[in-house]
């Protein structure tokens, strides 16, 4: 697997989940505002764009009931099937979902964490499979979660972390990298995935989910570690506090935006110098991440991720990156502003954007005609997978049209 494979980072929004939880389990956090409704013309288009990718991902399905033979992709497209397509097509999809959940639970290790084809990923994997958990809600899987999360949470470089202790005043303290540390350091797009789980399956370390106060405890401090190595990779200047904004002109290090590490930016890979420029997929899992946090959404940090956001505005591309990572950046995307309960951005230019309506249109403009979706121009970080793409597309899809 490449590296932004699993970056699923992949996902639903929180809404999506919890409206697959049962009222007799604990709930999770409270979900967004309730968005406005997407226009019928609209909606009607998004329709048959899901119906169309619900039905390639179901004959994508191996007989052994995964996607591409691995837990994680697996997960994935369980994601985004999860309570979506057409009444016709919802029992095919419970099967399929039902089977590709067996899957993930035969990769369960004693340790918590999920193993799949490549165990250098640990974390992508044992993330995307928890999450997917998560969204199935299976009654039978809540110990197999919380074990997951706890796994998950020993992963964080921190001053207690058993192969890897760190320092606060380490910029990857805090952060979560592929592995268990050592040579895979902490970056933001194994973090954001972490936290997606972490965040999603909260209420397990809760008394009234179960869990025990030295685990409510243990799991707060990962929050508030997280929040840390978040700054650490934000462009922000160095002491800055809550007086700070985003000035009118900006330079590369003082724009809001986020990078890929605290040393290392995806974006500059192009450039002759490493230049630590903010792009589009780092900046939406950035923003989401700190809303998963509790980040007041007037707080510095999280508006100046808004700023740069309205800045950059577009689906055309991933900001930053052109064509490389699109369409996982258009469902971090989708994702973040889900997230945030606002259903209208002003750009740069003055103009109202509708982003549920310009997902809609960019998913339904690029869609293929057997239903599935592929980076035709850049298959950097494996989208030339039409499976894995797809599933990207539809996890968007459904954001923009949750009501």
């Amino acid at each position: 697997m490449k590296k932004h494979l699993l970056s699923i980072a992949a996902c639903l929004s929180v809404s999506l989940i919890f409206s697959a939880c049962s009222k007799e389990k604990s709930a999770p956090p409270a979900a967004p505002e309730k968005p406005a409704p997407v226009a019928a013309d609209i909606r009607a288009k998004g329709e048959r764009s899901l119906e169309k990718g619900v039905a390639f991902l179901l004959s994508k399905q191996l007989p052994d009931g995964s996607w591409l033979r691995d837990p994680a992709v697996t997960a994935l497209v369980c994601t985004a099937l999860h309570e979506s397509g057409t009444e016709e097509q919802a029992e095919r999809v419970a099967d399929a979902v039902e089977k590709g959940r067996l899957i993930i639970l035969d990769k369960v290790q004693n340790d918590g964490s999920f193993m799949g084809s490549e165990p250098n990923y640990i974390n992508y994997t044992t993330a995307t499979c928890l999450y997917a958990l998560a969204v199935i809600n299976h009654p039978n899987d809540t110990e197999i979660m919380r074990k997951a999360r706890h796994f998950l949470i020993d992963l964080q470089l921190d001053e207690d972390n058993a192969k890897n202790p760190t320092a606060k005043s380490d910029p990857f303290h805090g952060g979560i990298g592929y592995g268990s540390g050592g040579p895979t350091r902490p970056d933001l797009s194994n973090t954001q995935l972490a936290l997606e789980a972490l965040y999603v399956t909260e209420h397990l370390d809760t008394e009234v989910g179960g869990g025990t106060p030295e685990d409510a405890a243990k799991a707060k401090l990962a929050w508030e570690n997280a929040i840390g190595f978040l700054k650490n990779v934000q462009n922000i200047p160095d002491g800055t506090d809550e007086t700070w904004v985003v000035p009118a002109e900006t330079d590369l290090t003082n724009d809001g935006g986020f990078i890929y590490r605290p040393d290392q930016s995806k974006a500059s890979d192009k450039h002759e110098e490493e230049s630590l420029r903010s792009y589009g997929s780092m900046t939406y899992a950035g923003l989401k991440s700190m809303i998963y946090a509790k980040l007041d959404k007037d707080d510095y940090r999280v508006k100046a991720a808004t700023e740069w956001a309205r800045r950059n505005y577009t689906l055309d591309e991933n900001p930053g990156m052109g064509p490389e990572g699109h369409y996982y950046y258009l469902m971090t995307f989708a994702k973040a502003h889900a997230a945030l309960g606002k259903d209208t951005i002003q750009t740069i230019d003055n103009d109202i954007r509708d982003w549920r309506e310009d997902v809609i249109n960019k998913l339904a403009g690029t869609q293929k005609e057997d239903g599935h979706w592929v980076n035709d121009i850049n298959g950097r970080w494996m989208e030339g997978m039409s499976e894995l793409v797809t599933a990207y597309s539809l996890i968007a899809l459904e954001l923009a049209m949750k009501e």
